[in-house]
This record gives structure tokens, C-alpha cells and sequence, in this order.
């Protein structure tokens, strides 16, 4: 499926900045040259590499009326602040996009579309944590399969896991390789339109909506990553990444590390990185043999040589391919997903 080019008005209001709009954040990283402007009256009159170090020259203007003159085709919600709820003053500059019949994208908790105001304009409102409807448990598809699934996970939870997926697909594209990204929170969905927020799923059916995402785009590429999310090692977010382990069945794994973290959020001691490697091999053996691949550092806190230090330590430690695959891209890991993975691929 070729994916449609759009004219995005990445809404962040008062938020745009390296944790307050995550979400437009990622859309600037990955669908960069479809960004037309920011709303952010903070920050308006600078640029997205201004505020933010990346995304070129992308304007950003103080209101959505302002927004309208680069004429956008779809507006994306760009923040997602504390419980998820639409802030009452977001509405008149949403319905300003909706009335010019601009389609509006919001991975909220709260629904725009159940929204009174804004409720005559479903019909171009996606709100991406609405979960989908016929949910079922996982049905065991995978032994049918006929792409190769990855599954990225994390050493901890926000490490980076989609920007590996994501990173890898480019990378493993300019190697020769075609695949399917498949996202499974809001901002990965946004970037590949495609996928199931399973933190809005109920438990029993995370599996199940996991399986069914890649029912959709099976065989269609030789490999299809999904997005993983949370942690198995994380007190907090364990059930999520549990529910997308065994509902990808992943033929292999592409662990997202950051080395100089020592604790979770919780003030946890992180296991080791072989600890957690060992774990989600265990964790499959009973359907399948799944090894991790590859391990892409999230390394931003590190200058570039204590980074290459670290790849080489976490190399004598694993014995497996390790890379910033953002800082220092060698497509070592993608190298190796296409020969361990798609053998008859040549490199």
C-alpha cells in the first residue's frame, strides 16, 4: 500500500519541546517533508530546528487561523498531556481546521469526536486510541504466516523502541529489503497510518489486536516490525509488552538499550543486558525459537566516543551487532536481519 502524501499542521500548542510533544516529534523525524508549519504561540516565529535541534525549516505560527495560510490537508494532535484529556482551549483552533474540512488526528484518551462541539465532524476526525471494534483473543495465526515478524523491546520502557523499528525500516530499505512497519501507540500510528493503540485495548485482547494488525499486511513485504512498547522488566508496563510478545510471535527480536541508565522510573535496579536477553528468548521457546538480533543503543547522553565505547563493551559482553542507529548508523543490525531472517536476499 503506497501511503498518501499529506500537508500536516502539527498541533502543540504551548507543548512543542523534546518531551511535551513526543508525538510531533516523531511525525517531524519520520514524515519530515510533509510537515508544513507548527502551532505553538510560545514559540512562534522560530523553526523546528530552532526549538527542537531537528526538522529544518519547518515555521511555526501562534494559532491554527495562522496555520490555514500553508493550506494543510490533516492536523495532528502533537501533544499528549497528563491523563489524556482535550485542554477545553484547544477547541475553537480544532474546529477552525474541521470547519475548512481538514481532517483531525488526536491519539488521546479523551475523544475529540465525543466531544459536543466538535462531534458534527466524525466523519474527519481518527481518534487513534478508540479501540477497534470486533476484538478477539489471539488465534493462533503465526503458524500460517508468510512475512517474517520483528518485534523491537526495550531494556527499559522509553528507550527508543520505535525509532528502532522505524530506523531499521529505513535502514533494511537501502540495503534492499522492503517491510511493513506496524505501530502500536499513537505516534506510530500517525507515522505509518496504520496499527491498534494497545493501551487502549483490554488485556485479554491485546494479543488478539496485535495478531490482527498483521493479518492485515501479511505477505505483502517479506518482513513486517512491529512497534513494541513497555518493558517485560517493568513493574508497570509489563502486561502491554507481554501482550505484543506472544500477539507478534516474533520470528526475532531488536532490543533498544540506553547504557547509561541504572534504574527504571520506579528507582528499580535494571537487570542485565544479557538477563534481558536470555528472558525474551525463554519467553518464546515454548512456540518458537526467537533470538535477538540486534542492539541499538539509545545513546544522546553520551558523546560520540563514549558511545562507540559502549557498542564495543555491549559487543564483548553479547557477541551481537550494536549501533546507534540514529547517531552512527553502520546498518549492522539491518545486515544481519537480512541474512539470519531472509537468507535468499542477497546483500
Amino acid at each position: 500500500m503506497v501511503q498518501k502524501r499529506r500537508r500536516f499542521v502539527l498541533y502543540a500548542q504551548n507543548r512543542l519541546h523534546a518531551l511535551g510533544s513526543k508525538t510531533a516529534n516523531g511525525l517531524i523525524l519520520f514524515r519530515n517533508d510533509e510537515i508544513r508549519v507548527l502551532v505553538d504561540a510560545s514559540k512562534a516565529g522560530q523553526t523546528a530546528q530552532d526549538v527542537l535541534g531537528y526538522g529544518g525549516p519547518i515555521p511555526i505560527v501562534a494559532h491554527m487561523s495562522e496555520a490555514m495560510d500553508y493550506k494543510p490537508d490533516t492536523l495532528a494532535v502533537g501533544i499528549a498531556p497528563i491523563g489524556g484529556a482535550v485542554d477545553p482551549d484547544w477547541i475553537p483552533e480544532l474546529k477552525i481546521a474541521l470547519e475548512a474540512g481538514v481532517k483531525v488526528w488526536a491519539g488521546l484518551h479523551q475523544f475529540l469526536g465525543d466531544i459536543e462541539e466538535l462531534s458534527q465532524f466524525n466523519h474527519l476526525i481518527w481518534d487513534l486510541r478508540k479501540a477497534p471494534p470486533g476484538l478477539k483473543i489471539a488465534q493462533g495465526h503465526w503458524r500460517q504466516r508468510k512475512s517474517k515478524v520483528i518485534l523491537t523491546i526495550g531494556s527499559d520502557s522509553n528507550v527508543g523502541k520505535m525509532t528502532t523499528a522505524l530506523t531499521l525500516q529505513q535502514h533494511l530499505k537501502d540495503i534492499g529489503l522492503d517491510s511493513i512497519f506496524v505501530g502500536t501507540g499513537q505516534t506510530g500510528m500517525m507515522i505509518s497510518e496504520r496499527g491498534v493503540a494497545v493501551d487502549a485495548v483490554i488485556s485479554d485482547f491485546v494479543n488478539g489486536a496485535t495478531e490482527a494488525e498483521i493479518d492485515k499486511v501479511d505477505g505483502q513485504a517479506p518482513l513486517i516490525i512491529v512497534e513494541g512498547q513497555g518493558a517485560v522488566t517493568h513493574m508497570g508496563y509489563s502486561a502491554v509488552t507481554m501482550g505484543l510478545i506472544h500477539g507478534s510471535m516474533p520470528d526475532a527480536f531488536v532490543l533498544a538499550h540506553q547504557p547509561s541508565r541504572l534504574t527504571d522510573d520506579y528507582d528499580h535496579p535494571l537487570p542485565g543486558i544479557c538477563d534481558v536477553i536470555h528472558l525474551h528468548e525463554v519467553l518464546m521457546k515454548p512456540f518458537k525459537d526467537s533470538s535477538v538480533l540486534g542492539i541499538n543503543l539509545y545513546s544522546k547522553d553520551l558523546s560520540d566516543g563514549e558511545s562507540q565505547t559502549a557498542c564495543e563493551s555491549i559487543y564483548e559482553e553479547t557477541g551481537l551487532p550494536v549501533e546507534d542507529m540514529v547517531k552512527a548508523p553502520k546498518r549492522i543490525i539491518a545486515e544481519k536481519v537480512l541474512r539470519d531472517l531472509i537468507p535468499e536476499k542477497n546483500l
